[in-house]
């Protein structure tokens, strides 16, 4: 209902191969976003939602990502980062440096939980500075440092749903 709500003209395929991964996500990031030793009841309604910590809300930050870059019709390319000043950027940049240093420890503890928490947080983080500041702008070269801070975001986003073994929707 969500994606014909978004999507008027959605084929009938289309829409079972979108439902059925979200689906698919929703159990998956549900079941593994808890910590392997302690118990849990699955909730399906919670588990599906398009809010919330749950496998739907980071597919759904990224679609949102790719729209964004979709949106600005500018090519990804080599940007200054300089500008990158604003406190939110300076978070979101120090967050996407954790990510290779929590591919080490998900390997050495066996705690595939710690990824479906970093990639909450990484959304939630990137959905406030979504809110409160314009990528997409009359300033091309800032628009294009904002650009490649989103498209690293979107890209471990999608890395990160991978190894979860979840698909990472270009659309919602």
């Amino acid at each position: 209902k969500e994606i014909q709500k978004r999507h008027k003209k959605i084929s009938k395929n289309e829409l079972s191969i979108r439902s059925k991964n979200i689906a698919l996500s929703a159990i998956r990031f549900y079941m593994l976003k808890h910590d392997t030793i302690k118990d849990f009841v699955f909730d399906p309604k919670k588990s599906i939602s398009f809010e919330g910590e749950t496998g739907p809300y980071i597919q759904y930050t990224h679609a949102r990502i790719n729209s964004i870059i979709k949106k600005s019709k500018q090519k990804i390319s080599k940007a200054d980062t300089s500008l990158l000043k604003d406190e939110a950027e300076t978070n979101l940049i120090k967050k996407l440096n954790e990510f290779p240093q929590l591919i080490n420890k998900i390997g050495e503890n066996y705690k595939l939980s710690l990824m479906c928490h970093y990639l909450l947080d990484l959304c939630q983080e990137f959905n406030t500075y979504y809110h409160s500041t314009k990528i997409i702008q009359e300033n091309k070269d800032l628009e294009s440092a904002r650009l490649s801070l989103i498209y690293a975001i979107k890209e471990v986003i999608k890395k990160g749903l991978t190894l979860l073994g979840i698909e990472a929707l270009e659309e919602m």
